[in-house]
């Protein structure tokens, strides 16, 4: 190929390369060849921040919509609510899985604990959390905590991607105080703000914080936390206190 085009946010590397003095004297070397790696973990963060920001302007919206009496204007106003909702902490939650493809490259897992997470079908934030707490060498506190604030985005992942198609009661919207489908419960702004700061943060603190003692995770966070703060210039991610359990 003529060259490489390369792009920022991308990690270039080259995996092999020699040189060597011929019999003649000469110095001869081999040809080149870069690998590179683009890592989605910020660009998933990105896109999650801007289906919440736009997840907020659809809840002003249904907030002014449902102060009137136009009941379709009412279901569109959800639906655009929901949609966008959905969509912000899908992102966030695949931002993770992205890191933890990172990770996993660089962390050693038994191939006892490998057998266990197959045959028992182990959930997914479980591994997650546990190849970060190896990388980062977490306190049993601090693990504890990362592993159950993955349940909850991962909670939400699932109920998007592997809905149940049962006939259910509905439950209570929190903000309207009426009772509707879950999906307009679950998937609002609310949680999606929710969801997608506390992933932020986690991996921001992560990025600033995290102690590792492989020389390949070390550099990763460095990456990882100047462009965390290109999506986050002023401050920051702050995880916004919850008014609902919901």
């Amino acid at each position: 190929m003529a060259g490489i085009f390369i792009t920022r946010g991308m990690s270039v590397s080259i995996p092999h390369f020699s040189l060597r003095i011929s019999e003649s004297g000469e110095l001869e070397a081999d040809p080149i060849t870069l690998h590179v790696r683009f890592d989605v973990c910020p660009t998933w963060i990105q896109i999650a921040k801007r289906h919440l920001d736009a997840a907020l302007i659809a809840k002003a919206n249904r907030d002014a919509v449902w102060q009137g009496t136009d009941e379709e204007a009412k279901a569109q106003a959800l639906e655009v609510e929901f949609e966008a909702s959905m969509q912000a902490i899908m992102a966030a939650a695949i931002a993770w899985d992205a890191v933890y493809a990172v990770l996993r490259e660089h962390v050693t897992i038994p191939p006892s604990t490998l057998e266990k997470w197959r045959n028992g079908r182990t959930a997914r934030y479980t591994q997650v959390a546990e190849v970060t707490r190896r990388a980062f060498s977490l306190t049993q506190k601090g693990a504890s905590i990362l592993r159950d604030n993955l349940k909850q985005i991962y909670r939400y992942r699932d109920l998007a991607v592997h809905p149940s198609g049962k006939i259910e009661a509905p439950l209570l919207h929190p903000e309207l105080n009426l009772g509707m489908e879950w999906r307009f419960v679950y998937f609002r702004a609310q949680n999606a703000e929710l969801t997608v700061m506390a992933a932020a943060a986690m991996l921001w603190d992560l990025a600033h914080n995290g102690k590792s003692k492989d020389e390949k995770i070390s550099a990763y966070q460095k990456t990882l936390a100047e462009r965390l703060k290109e999506i986050f210039p002023d401050s920051p991610p702050t995880v916004p206190v919850a008014n609902s359990n919901a």
